[in-house]
């Protein structure tokens, strides 16, 4: 029964009591006499009213009060909302606040795997240049060996030139010589034998100058074949020379080509391996939270547990078997973990089948049991 209605019941009761018997209906009165009339009270219509304004007031006190204590509880529940509101905005800050180190952290991640990709390929990218700088200097030291080559058959040739004209002179004095001696010679048996001079005379011309004939015959066909010789030693050593330098720039060319397409092929291999590592951690990642979201925890599991294991898949990310590795000694948190990976198949893998068959197609999975 409610307040309201209670009171009203009991103020109702309390008129009808004093409209009944009076204020002074607590006293005892003695029975009147028999055949004496009986006397009758009358109730006073003012003690009514004041009675009535009376139980009025106490009715609209009762009700201020109700109301205060309304108003008291609303100011309350409203006290208690706020403060509900404020412990829900700070939950929301202190989210917010994990969040944003959550992203630094991972940023500052991020950033130092950057710093080591950029490491390697330099270190790479040193090691193409020493390997280049040796190259060239190979290179060089043989150009100057070929050049110090050539120098010395120069040099070579030019004193078998020399060589041979001083035979030329040689041969063209000791010509000159036998003439002078010839012509002596004729003169004295001229002086002796006046009457056979003309004859011999003739005869001694005929044979000067078939001796000068031959004698410039032979000079000259010395000179010549030392001119041939010469200029096939020249034109021999000027083939080698260019055929040298032909060698010299193929090689240049060629290590040039070769140190060019190692290094492309080494920042190639550098970009592509790490495109690799980062598209197989986005897919681990992925593949983590497919397991988590399919993991039951087992009852009375002690925290800190994980477990590695061989997982075995399909190209479509179908799982094949998922055999425990090193586990613990926790069976049913080995099992769990193993029917959540095999729950969570089809993983999700790359489309890549190169990266898939490197990566994905027999890996190790492991499951750490508080990473959630």
């Amino acid at each position: 029964m409610s307040g309201p209605l209670l009171w009203a019941i009991v103020l109702h009761v309390a008129l009808i009591a004093l409209l009944t018997v009076g204020f002074d209906w607590w006293k005892e009165k003695p029975a009147p006499p028999a055949g004496q009339p009986i006397e009758a009270e009358v109730i006073d219509p003012a003690a009514l009213d004041a009675a009535r304004q009376q139980m009025e007031a106490a009715e609209q006190a009762r009700q201020r009060a109700e109301q205060e204590r309304a108003r008291q509880a609303a100011a309350e529940q409203e006290r208690l909302d706020e403060l509900r509101r404020q412990r829900e905005l700070e939950q929301q800050q202190a989210q917010a606040a994990a969040e944003q180190r959550r992203q630094a952290e991972e940023a500052a991640k991020q950033a130092a795997l950057q710093a080591e990709r950029e490491r390697q390929a330099a270190e790479q990218a040193a090691k193409a240049k020493q390997q280049a700088e040796a190259e060239a200097r190979a290179a060089a030291e043989k150009a100057a060996a070929a050049q110090a080559e050539k120098a010395a058959a120069e040099r070579a040739a030019a004193e078998a030139k020399r060589q041979q004209e001083l035979a030329a002179q040689a041969a063209a004095q000791k010509a000159a010589e036998q003439k002078a001696a010839a012509e002596k010679a004729a003169a004295a048996k001229l002086a002796a034998d006046k009457a056979a001079a003309q004859k011999l005379a003739e005869q001694a011309a005929a044979q000067k100058a078939a001796a000068q004939k031959a004698a410039a015959e032979k000079a000259a066909a010395q000179k010549a074949a030392a001119d041939k010789a010469a200029a096939e030693k020249a034109a021999a050593e000027k083939a080698a020379a260019a055929k040298a330098a032909a060698n010299k720039a193929a090689a240049e060319k060629a290590a040039a080509e070769k140190a060019a397409t190692d290094k492309a092929a080494a920042q190639a291999a550098v970009a592509r391996a790490a495109a690799d590592s980062d598209a197989a951690a986005v897919y681990a990642e992925a593949i983590r939270r497919q397991v988590e979201a399919r993991w039951r925890k087992p009852l009375n599991w002690p925290p800190g547990l994980k477990c590695e294991l061989r997982v075995k898949l399909l190209p479509s990310g179908e799982v094949i078997d998922a055999q425990a590795l090193a586990c613990g000694g926790d069976p049913a948190f080995v099992e769990s973990v193993q029917e959540a990976v095999m729950a969570a198949s089809p993983l999700k893998v790359p489309t890549d089948i190169r990266l898939f068959n490197e990566k994905f197609r027999n890996f190790v999975f492991e499951f750490k049991a508080d990473a959630g």
